[in-house]
């Protein structure tokens, strides 16, 4: 049986590491405290915007796991009141 596991409904993420060059990230699930590395993104919109967000921002996003890896995932979705608003 995998542990695999299904695709995250919108939990809310901390960023660890700020996208590289490379495109990878990593993210902390606020609610488990668990770390993924995100490197892969549904479309070149939701890695740009992705890529804006600086250490330490809040972010929802829905995540993919990679083949049978627990914690290497692809951005799906970036879900409502995940981005801060400008000015606060």
């Amino acid at each position: 049986m995998s542990k695999a596991k299904s695709t995250t409904s919108g939990s809310t993420y901390t960023i660890v590491t700020p996208m590289r060059t490379n495109g990878a990230m990593r993210v902390r699930e606020s609610a488990t405290g668990e770390t993924y590395e995100v490197v892969d993104y549904v479309d070149e919109l939701l890695r740009e915007r992705i890529a804006a967000l600086a250490e330490g921002s809040t972010v929802r996003l829905e995540l993919t796991p990679i083949a049978d890896c627990t914690n290497v995932c692809r951005a799906t979705q970036l879900r409502p009141g995940g981005l801060p608003e400008p000015g606060l």
